[in-house]
Parts: C-alpha cells; sequence; structure tokens
C-alpha cells in the first residue's frame, strides 16, 4: 500500500493509484448508472497519462523541456 498524502488517493473498484484526483476522474469513464467503469492502463496510456517516479498515475506528462529544467533546478538545489 502506497502512501496517502494530500490529494492521491487509491481508486476502490480497480486499486490504481492516483496522483491528484483530476487523474482519477479522468479514468472513470462512462454514463452513471448504466456502464461507469475504470479505463485499463492501456487504455490510460492511449489517453496521455503516464505513472510517476512513485508509481501514482498523473493525467500527463510534463513537456520534456520542463522535465529537464526542472530535473537540472533539482541538481543545483540539492
Amino acid at each position: 500500500m502506497k502512501p496517502l498524502k494530500g490529494n492521491r488517493n487509491q481508486c476502490g473498484a480497480c486499486g490504481e493509484y492516483f496522483n491528484s484526483v483530476k487523474p482519477f476522474e479522468i479514468h472513470r469513464i462512462g454514463k452513471h448508472g448504466v456502464n461507469r467503469r475504470c479505463m485499463t492502463r492501456d487504455e490510460m496510456l492511449a489517453r496521455g497519462m503516464s505513472l510517476n517516479k512513485e508509481g501514482f498515475w498523473i493525467s500527463s506528462k510534463m513537456p520534456e523541456s520542463l522535465r529537464s529544467h526542472h530535473e537540472r533546478n533539482d541538481v543545483e538545489e540539492g
């Protein structure tokens, strides 16, 4: 079990972990009371979602240019 702090959450239906409410809501598809379900891992990947370093689903990857900038700053500050 992963630690859930802040907006991090786990879906009670499929057991996947999400970094915030937004990716959790994105992964639930279909009409309430009719065909509501969780996206599969393949469907989430196809939608552009990804897993972060901690194993939590995020709604989209950070653009490479920004990720490189953040990683450089982390090294400089660390």
